[in-house]
């Protein structure tokens, strides 16, 4: 029996030596660094078939091998040693395409705040955010993009292109929103790193975030594709560059050959399309019908410059560019608005020809969800199965984007799918009648991410919506033969880190360079009301606490000075009232602010007070004195808007858990509690 069992113990180690010296065969290496260059390649197995030669020859061109005899020849070891001749050979995957670089396992991920101070203030809504580390100090930093806030809101139809009336959106357009990670796990605010010296500067709505490194400085930059608010007549796009000085330009004017042209933008991605090496840009184009093409493609040359020219393409809704078919070049994945009966209602993939353009014709249609689930608002993929292809993944919902749901195909190979069909995530109640894209459903998904969360050794979807809270953060993990659990985002803990608020570091100079008054239209109303009453009534500054830095109020241009008489009413820590100084044009008074948590909607007023020191005195501008906020202000709300309060009174409202945060970190006064309802 010993003998039996020594022979045994000695049969293993030999086989556990032989599995320790034996070395790969120089295909399995040749197929490892294609892999590592970021090929799909497929399995490492050694077998060099048509999905390894193709990359083999692709990666062969690009470095200027002359591989070709070798390959001929199946000598695999002269063409390794071919390859392992390049210098300074970077083993790290080489992005193709955009997706590459936003699923990069390298980086450390996590969930950043959805509106981190000041985007809630910059952006009418949008906040879609990128992770990536953009100045490469080895921390992961997060940008944002967003729409401006019109100065003439005012909703009508269906859509954006009703926000101010059906015309053409008025006011400041802001840029996009940079917090760069640090070694304490803070994300620092730098808008000085961001500039933009158009005339007509920032983004009206911005809809899509393509980071990638454009002019081949190993910094990355990006390009924001803007769909514009207001109406659906286009708006031109956005394009930074890194700098030497590590700040990033906007470079439209020198680096785009048309430079500021207008287009009508949903959808676009970013990939080395014509596979020379840098990467470029692909937008729809909405307008297809009288602009003569459904995509534009931006070629890059090496250095950043992008030529326009039309490429083809469908109508779509969603684009992204990734090799569905294995052969070497990115295909365009697009997702329709199946609603649409006459543009953007092809669901597919349209095949790149290999000379960087997108025949209408050579596409390959996957299945529609039209009956309920007909708007694809984003598209992805990634190998979900571990079979070396790409799987496809849409974003869905239903007309006037009620409801939300996710999509996934399977990819067979040879051009063949199979739909496995619909994933609810959040769905309306069947008598739901929706008139307004804005509408309480809305909770659709604008970003598909890819990690292996929980370790397992297959791929997972982390679910992004800048919309919702619902779904902000939720998680398709992968059981396997395309099945899915759904862990809502209060069950993620375990899956992945969360940067709250508090994670957010605002630079002492940024709040100083904010903190002053600006003249606008309703602060003009409001001198000229003043100097009508004769008098401006104030206590005077010197009864009041200053704040360290004052809080602008960026519509109405006024700011918040400081504060007396700050105290909780009621015993439940719902309620607060304070007295605080506002100077707004040129003038300084004072009214009472009275925040209130309301459980039921979940909801932070902040009602203001009318009383006869208020507003500088203005006489009778109310019919009552008491604590007033501004939805309730019915058919009062045209006086004050007469006389440039209603715009102090809205900003108010609309900056409430910014005032609190202020009140806390200037008092003595401990008001977490109120502030914690901001989750």
């Amino acid at each position: 029996m010993f003998e039996q069992f020594k022979a045994l113990i000695l049969s293993i180690l030999f086989t556990l030596n032989l599995a320790v010296t034996v070395k790969a065969s120089p295909e399995s290496e040749i197929q490892s660094i294609l892999t590592a260059q970021g090929y799909n390649i497929g399995a490492i197995d050694g077998a060099v078939g048509k999905k390894t030669l193709s990359k083999l020859k692709i990666f062969c061109q690009l470095h200027a091998l002359d591989c070709k005899p070798y390959i001929v020849e199946k000598n695999y070891v002269k063409v390794l040693n071919l390859i392992n001749s390049v210098q300074g050979l970077d083993m790290r995957p080489i992005a193709k395409s955009g997706i590459s670089i936003e699923n990069d396992p390298n980086i450390n991920f996590f969930k950043p705040p959805q509106k981190p101070y000041p985007t809630g203030n910059l952006y009418y809504f949008g906040r879609m955010w990128k992770i990536a580390d953009f100045n490469k100090d080895g921390y992961s930093d997060v940008l944002y993009i967003g729409t401006m806030k019109p100065d003439n809101i005012n909703e009508t139809g269906e859509d954006t292109s009703g926000s101010c009336g059906g015309g053409d959106c008025i006011g400041k357009k802001p840029l996009p929103s940079l917090f760069l990670g640090d070694e304490k796990h803070k994300l620092i605010y730098t808008p000085e790193l961001l500039i933009d010296n158009r005339k007509d500067s920032g983004m009206s709505l911005g809809r899509q975030l393509l980071v990638a490194d454009y002019n081949n400085d190993k910094v990355l930059d990006f390009y924001v594709a803007d769909h514009g608010i207001g109406t659906h007549n286009g708006v031109r796009d956005s394009y930074f560059l890194s700098q030497p000085n590590g700040t990033w330009l906007e470079s439209s004017e020198t680096h785009l050959s048309h430079s500021n042209f207008v287009v009508f933008d949903h959808g676009g991605a970013t990939g080395d399309i014509d596979n020379d090496g840098d990467m470029d840009v692909v937008i729809t184009e909405l307008a297809s019908q009288e602009r003569g093409t459904a995509f534009w493609c931006l070629m890059n040359d090496g250095t950043g410059y992008l030529k326009k020219r039309p490429c083809g393409g469908v109508g779509a809704a969603a684009l992204e560019l990734v090799d569905i078919d294995g052969d070497g070049d990115l295909d365009a994945l697009v997702g329709a608005s199946e609603f649409d009966k006459y543009n953007r209602n092809f669901t597919g993939i349209v095949w790149n020809n290999g000379k960087s353009n997108f025949p209408k014709h050579s596409t390959t249609s996957l299945p529609q969800h039209k009956k309920k689930w007909g708007h694809i608002p984003e598209a992805s993929a990634a190998d979900l199965d571990n079979d070396g292809d790409l799987d496809i993944v849409y974003s869905r919902v239903g007309f006037l984007y009620v409801g939300t749901a996710i999509q996934i195909i399977e990819n067979l190979g040879n051009k063949k799918f199979k739909d496995h069909g619909i994933f609810p995530l959040v769905k309306a109640p069947a008598d739901y009648i929706p008139t307004h894209e804005g509408n309480e459903w809305n909770d659709f998904i604008d970003s598909i991410r890819f990690r292996d969360l929980d370790k397992d050794g297959d791929i997972d979807l982390y679910l992004s919506s800048s919309m919702s809270q619902k779904t902000d953060g939720m998680v398709l993990l992968n059981n396997g033969n395309f099945n899915f659990s759904l862990i809502k985002p209060s069950k993620t803990g375990h899956l992945y880190k969360k940067f709250y608020n508090s994670s957010v570091v605002i630079p002492k100079k940024v709040f100083t360079s904010r903190a002053e008054t600006k003249e606008t239209k309703d602060s003009i109303k409001f001198e000229s009301s003043i100097k009508k009453n004769g008098i401006v009534v104030f206590e005077g500054a010197d009864k009041f606490t200053n704040f360290d830095v004052g809080v602008p109020l960026n519509n109405s241009g006024a700011l918040l000075v400081g504060f007396k008489d700050l105290k909780a009413i009621g015993v439940d820590n719902r309620q607060l009232k304070v007295r605080l100084h506002i100077k707004y044009g040129n003038i300084d008074f004072a009214t009472s602010i009275c925040f209130q948590y309301h459980l039921g909607p979940k909801f932070m007023a902040a009602r203001t007070s009318f009383k006869k020191n208020d507003w500088g005195g203005l006489k009778k501008i109310m019919p009552s004195s008491r604590c007033i906020g501004e939805w309730e202000l019915g058919d009062s709300k045209s006086t004050l808007q007469k006389l440039g309060i209603y715009a102090v009174i809205a900003d108010i409202q609309r900056n409430a858990f910014q005032i609190l945060e202020t009140l806390d970190n200037n008092s003595t006064i401990d008001l977490g509690d109120m502030r914690s309802f901001r989750k």
